[in-house]
């Protein structure tokens, strides 16, 4: 148990609370068993499988992209489940990852998701990666899209 929470705490970024600079944000047991679980090398879990750990797994999923420093591929397979699963309800963090260049590597992911969304986000998003200063890279990732309507919001 002791080990589990050192890990848990050391594998955290250290972002500080507003009140306390001193303090780190402390993921709760949840968060720390998705963490866990998504940071595996293989096999790689199901969302699903992710998701049934937590009674608040897009809360969870999004703590663990925001938080998740090692292994690399942790926070991106939590951002995995929230576009193919909770895009609707994690639509503003997917905006932001496509608008920001902090978040390069979220935006790639999700360009390349955005047939697998439902329409209602996948245009929005995609239409603020093309505003954004990702738009170079969102153009011909978008161009390829099976999407009639996403590939027309991406022509010259």
């Amino acid at each position: 148990m002791r080990r589990s929470l050192l890990i848990g705490l050391c594998l955290f970024s250290s972002a500080a609370l507003a009140d306390a600079p001193t303090q780190a944000i402390q993921p709760s047991a949840s968060q720390n068993q998705i963490y866990r679980a998504l940071s595996v090398r293989d096999p790689v879990p199901t969302c699903e499988t992710v998701e049934a750990m937590s009674t608040t797994p897009v809360a969870d999923l999004l703590f663990v992209v925001e938080n998740a420093q090692q292994p690399p591929w942790t926070a991106m397979r939590a951002a995995q489940c929230l576009v193919r699963r909770h895009a609707e309800v994690a639509q503003p963090q997917i905006e932001s990852w496509v608008t920001h260049e902090a978040t390069r590597g979220l935006a790639l992911m999700t360009f390349g998701l955005l047939d697998t969304m439902p329409q209602t986000v996948a245009i929005p998003v995609a239409k603020q990666a093309l505003q954004g200063p990702l738009a170079a890279e969102a153009q011909p990732r978008l161009l390829r899209s099976e999407v009639p309507e996403i590939r027309a919001l991406a022509q010259p």
